[in-house]
């Protein structure tokens, strides 16, 4: 399937993300700060969907998402957010950097995995 790169100062969130997305085959990558993501973006160019928590310490989620975008600007790289943040505000600036989904925490597997599936069928159609 697909190489998901997940970022989430949670242990709790990684775990249940990995099991989530692992279970329907795809191949996890698990980074507990944006700056360690970033490293990984630069060295595993076969990512192709990153999963991100908005608020975490260190880089601000803009520009998580900003680099991200550039690192990963000749491929078909697709970002989506989970966060517990739901202002229309925020998420709209978030969409205009290149914010591909965003789904609000607490959230359910199924709709991780769905919005997953749509996302990576997406890139594999390209």
């Amino acid at each position: 399937m697909s190489n998901i790169l997940v970022v989430d100062d949670s242990p709790a969130v990684l775990k249940i993300v990995r099991l989530a997305l692992s279970s329907q085959g795809h191949n996890i990558i698990i980074c507990e700060s944006g700056e360690i993501a970033l490293e990984t973006l630069k060295t595993n160019p076969k990512i192709g969907l990153g999963i991100y928590d908005f608020n975490m310490p260190g880089i601000s989620g803009i520009e998580l998402i900003q680099k991200s975008k550039k690192i990963m600007a000749q491929f078909k790289f697709k970002i989506l957010i989970l966060s517990v943040e739901n202002k229309p505000e925020i998420i709209s600036k978030a969409l205009l950097e290149g914010v591909d989904a965003w789904i609000v925490k607490p959230f359910k597997n199924e709709e991780l995995i769905k919005k997953v599936n749509e996302l990576v069928e997406v890139n594999d159609s390209l």
